[in-house]
């Protein structure tokens, strides 16, 4: 399991913290997952003991990166109002979700790890435990509260929360990555994303 807090008795600095992210995030994307952290700290301007005093391993680090980029998509989740309905709650992470994910950025990511998964096999579990896996169990407990709330009747929340990303999906970011499609236009993704709600909302409503 990756570690993300620094090691114990050692102070954080925040400066110096989003500097080796930043900065191994371009380096990965510039030069793939095999970049040393000689270089990453040389170009972030700290030694690399500073890097080992706040990440384990570059692993570490790597989780650290895809914890920070993808913890936005799921910030409807996170920022729940009283009166926000499940249909309030899953367009806007339908429209994170997908504007996030479809983005140059992310299809560059994408085959990034398609290209590197074989040379680093931790390389793929990382991403996953820290990213998509993170994203499907917090949608996966706000189903199974709504459940419990009676908005929502869902038997198997973790089934239905990859149902629900499977809908907004759909071919697309296989489209994307083989470089078949552009960027999708902002009214195509409310389009597909309130299709899919509706679709999930008469599947599971109470």
């Amino acid at each position: 399991m990756n570690k993300m807090s620094p090691k114990r008795g050692r102070p954080v600095d925040p400066a110096k913290r989003a500097a080796i992210l930043d900065t191994a995030r371009e380096l990965f994307f510039e030069h793939g997952y095999g970049v040393g952290l000689e270089t990453i700290a040389a170009r972030a301007g700290v030694s690399r003991q500073t890097i080992y005093n706040l990440f384990e391993s570059k692993d570490d680090l790597f989780a650290a990166i895809v914890q920070d980029t993808s913890g936005p998509i799921t910030a409807a989740l996170a920022e729940l109002t009283p009166d926000a309905t499940p249909r309030d709650v899953l367009t806007a992470l339908g429209v994170s979700f997908l504007t996030k994910i479809l983005s140059d950025r992310a299809v560059q990511f994408q085959r990034l790890l398609i290209g590197s998964a074989a040379s680093f096999p931790t390389l793929g579990p990382t991403f996953y435990a820290n990213g998509p896996g993170r994203g499907l169990a917090r949608l996966a407990a706000y189903l199974d509260r709504e459940t419990s709330a009676k908005r929502l009747a869902v038997s198997d929340p973790v089934l239905a929360a990859e149902q629900f990303f499977g809908m907004l999906m759909g071919h697309r970011s296989m489209r994307r990555t083989l470089r078949i499609d552009g960027e999708m236009p902002a009214e195509e993704i409310r389009r597909r994303v309130d299709a899919a709600v509706s679709a999930f909302l008469r599947a599971y409503s109470p």
